[in-house]
């Protein structure tokens, strides 16, 4: 049985060779968020720790409201629970966006094609990957943020002294919006419909917490 990555509409199933060059291009770059070689991915549920404070404005309570908190939980409820066979080609329906359908040579959750946008770090050494973090917490801090143990080891050596800050290396930080965009784009820009960052960038937004 041959296996085929088509997009469909309507009756038109094609190849998308600019969506597949797309995905192709976010998920190699997926493992270099890293700005200290050192560093490792903790996961949201250690971010949590120090950053859910602050009620519904915390970083970690805007996430959570945010589709990014299931993005990989939305790859299973939007694909077909079985493949479809068409000719010699068999198929996993992945449905999103405005109701445009994918088919793919496996289940959403298994495939590359979108897993670098669902989840955190893919593509990443399995060694700069930490216990604690777990891949189906989907788009999680350090997708933005970078691997952040290096960042989390200094703040707990530091241990709330007044002042305290981490070393400017130990996370990815951005110049202005238009790097944040940029960022973004990646992923939310030529490959499931219209992004808009001006409209969907102050729903994530968050406030950097002094001395962190």
């Amino acid at each position: 049985m041959r296996h085929a990555f088509v997009r469909s509409t309507a009756a038109t199933i094609f190849l998308p060779a600019a969506f597949a060059a797309t995905l192709a291009l976010a998920w190699t770059s997926f493992g270099s968020t890293a700005t200290d070689a050192r560093s490792r991915y903790v996961g949201v549920k250690t971010c949590a720790r120090c950053h859910d404070a602050g009620g519904q404005a915390s970083a970690v309570r805007l996430w959570q409201m945010s589709k990014h908190a299931q993005a990989y939980a939305g790859l299973k409820a939007h694909t077909e629970s079985a493949p479809r066979t068409c000719g010699d080609l068999e198929m996993w329906i992945v449905e999103h966006g405005r109701g445009m359908k994918y088919g793919l040579p496996h289940p959403a959750v298994e495939s590359k094609e979108c897993l670098p946008c669902h989840v955190t770090g893919f593509g990443a050494d399995p060694l700069s990957v930490a216990p604690s973090f777990d891949p189906k917490d989907g788009v999680q801090c350090e997708s933005c943020h970078g691997p952040g143990s290096a960042h989390v080891e200094a703040m707990s050596a530091a241990n709330g002294a007044k002042g305290a800050t981490a070393p400017a290396s130990a996370l990815k930080h951005y110049g202005d919006e238009h790097a944040i965009q940029a960022w973004c784009v990646r992923c939310h820009e030529g490959t499931c419909g219209d992004f808009d960052f001006a409209t969907m960038w102050p729903r994530i937004k968050h406030a950097t917490p002094r001395g962190r």
